[in-house]
């Protein structure tokens, strides 16, 4: 039997990217003027520290990129971060084959006789676990703890390492820094610029690619 795929019958759409790309959501609100050229250090309030310690990393880089000064001596600014992975559901998708018997003729005399066939199909259905992730920032006056500037980003899809979305995640929260941003939604691919620069600042052998749960 020969088999003929359908169009997908989709039950949900379901955005099986690659780990380099998101869709997120960002939002920032500036509370008071971020001084230029000022020196930050940088402290993680929640998450995981192995996986901290590299996203802080990212976040000094976006931060030097736009004129301060990274110190573990007397800072102006204090950044904290935290970031978190919850599971958020799941998504399926489905597609139906039809499995088509080959017809048959019986030729008696001048007539000819067709016997019809019959087709039987399977639906095969996908379901995907998806995770939101989502990464906070807070940058504040180290002496006093007035509040400066305030960042979120979050991002749904079936990675669950932040690490690896990471990168886009942090050039949506820093666009336009230290501007605001509200509820802007995009889409942020491994061709970004912001997160090719943050990837350079691992070594090549970085695995930036994300098993399937």
């Amino acid at each position: 039997m020969k088999p003929i795929r359908l169009a997908l019958l989709m039950f949900a759409i379901v955005g099986l990217t690659s780990c380099a790309s998101i869709k997120g959501t960002g939002n920032t609100v500036l509370h008071a003027p971020v001084p230029p050229a000022s020196t930050f250090a940088i402290q993680q309030l929640a998450g995981d520290p192995a996986v901290g310690s590299k996203i802080e990393r990212m976040i000094a880089h976006q931060l030097t990129n736009h004129g301060h000064v990274q110190t573990n001596t007397s800072p102006d600014l204090l950044v904290s971060f935290a970031f978190d992975v919850v599971p958020a559901g799941s998504r399926s998708t489905a597609y139906t084959t039809i499995h088509q018997a080959p017809q048959t003729a019986f030729i008696h005399g001048n007539t000819v006789t067709v016997n019809q066939s019959r087709s039987t199909a399977t639906t095969f259905i996908n379901t995907t676990r998806e995770f939101q992730k989502s990464i906070a920032i807070r940058i504040s006056k180290a002496s006093t703890g007035v509040r400066l500037w305030d960042g979120t980003v979050t991002e749904r899809g079936w990675c669950n390492q932040i690490f690896v979305t990471s990168p886009q995640i942090l050039s949506l929260m820093f666009k336009n820094f230290p501007n605001e941003i509200t509820n802007m939604q995009k889409v942020v691919t491994d061709a970004d610029e912001s997160a090719k620069a943050i990837r350079r600042i691992f070594p090549d052998d970085t695995n930036w690619g994300c098993r399937r749960s």
